[in-house]
């Protein structure tokens, strides 16, 4: 049981799609401070437009802007995902959120990547500031867009017939990459 945070102040670098496979995935709540339809999705979402309570057992999903108080339920929580895309724009910004966060324990995920190079070439750009950085990534798809479109997480959607387990199976195996590392026993990742 965590608490997960999604952010980055880039927006358009899924960080909602995620967000809201992760919390259908894991039983969790889904909080957001940012409107999407993943509110209409999934029972236990909410939107907080002001202030953001902190619970445990939560995924939240911090949208591409400066919010007060998103910083406090940063600060708490056991992990954040910061995703990316292979733009200079997002790679600078996800530098600086690291490094104003760099006392948390993050894992960068490079998202919607046109092939494997492009996460090498992300992976090499943060390790040049910060080495050792957790990375992992996920190429294109739509397994994440389908999942959140369906109400169901990626896991769901995957598993739902043949033809999607065909359709999705490299995409189900990175982003399983990343549900594993909250439930497995031990650390949340390994470096």
């Amino acid at each position: 049981m965590a608490i997960i945070s999604i952010a980055s102040t880039k927006g358009g670098v899924g960080k909602t799609s995620l967000a809201f496979s992760l919390a259908k995935d894991l039983g969790y709540r889904y909080a957001t401070n940012d409107m999407s339809v993943a509110l209409n999705k999934y029972r236990n979402a909410r939107y907080y437009p002001n202030k953001i309570p902190l619970y445990p057992d939560t995924v939240y999903d911090f949208g591409g802007f400066e919010s007060p108080h998103v910083e406090e339920i940063l600060l708490q929580s056991d992990i954040i995902l910061l995703p990316t895309t292979n733009d200079a724009n997002s790679i600078m910004k996800s530098l600086v959120f690291i490094k104003k966060f760099r006392e948390k324990t993050i894992l960068v995920f490079a998202n919607m990547l046109e092939n494997p190079n492009d996460a090498v070439a992300i992976r090499e750009k943060i390790h040049e500031h910060f080495p050792g950085m957790a990375f992992t990534y996920l190429r294109r798809t739509k397994l994440l867009k389908n999942a959140l479109e369906s109400g169901m997480s990626a896991s769901e959607l995957f598993e739902s017939n043949n033809h999607t387990q065909h359709l999705y199976r490299q995409a189900y195996g990175e982003y399983h990459k990343i549900l594993k590392l909250f439930t497995t026993d031990g650390e949340y990742f390994s470096k």
